[in-house]
């Protein structure tokens, strides 16, 4: 959640794991809520970046995971 004088963002998601075995299934779900200035200059570009945000999370949590 965040405010400032472009406006305001609120934001929320739920990640679920489901263990498949070998593998693991990752499901990433939210919702967010924007306004002002941010939302009708910037509403095209929230969505790429969030992926982007989302991508780059679990990038750095496989190579935590990853045995040494």
């Amino acid at each position: 959640e965040g405010r400032g004088r472009g406006g305001f963002v609120r934001g929320s998601s739920t990640i679920t794991l489901a263990d498949r075995g070998a593998a693991t299934d990752v499901t990433v779900e939210g919702t967010v809520e924007i306004g002002g200035l941010l939302a009708r200059v910037g509403q095209r570009l929230l969505g790429s970046a969030s992926r982007t945000m989302t991508d780059r999370f679990f990038e750095c949590l496989r190579g935590q995971l990853r045995p040494s």
